[in-house]
């Protein structure tokens, strides 16, 4: 079950940038000047487009594993 092992990669993923963004959020209030802006655009910001990026291609990582797994299934069956 390698594709659910990348699925839950995938998912934990996803998670920890909520879970990122969530606490970030929390910084605010005692947090708010231009070095926090600077590391926001500098460090936070490129994550979440990152991440998307990577689930994309996790998910088509996925489906070729299911496709392999498919066709050596259906090998062994003729054989």
């Amino acid at each position: 079950m390698a594709n659910a092992k990348v699925m839950a990669g995938a998912s934990r993923l996803k998670s920890a940038v909520r879970t990122l963004r969530d606490e970030w959020n929390l910084t605010e209030p005692t947090w708010n000047d231009v070095a926090r802006q600077r590391f926001e655009q500098r460090y936070l910001f490129p994550i979440e487009p990152a991440v998307d990026a990577a689930l994309i291609g996790m998910q088509k990582l996925a489906d070729v594993l299911d496709r392999i797994r498919q066709d050596c299934s259906d090998r062994s069956e003729h054989l």
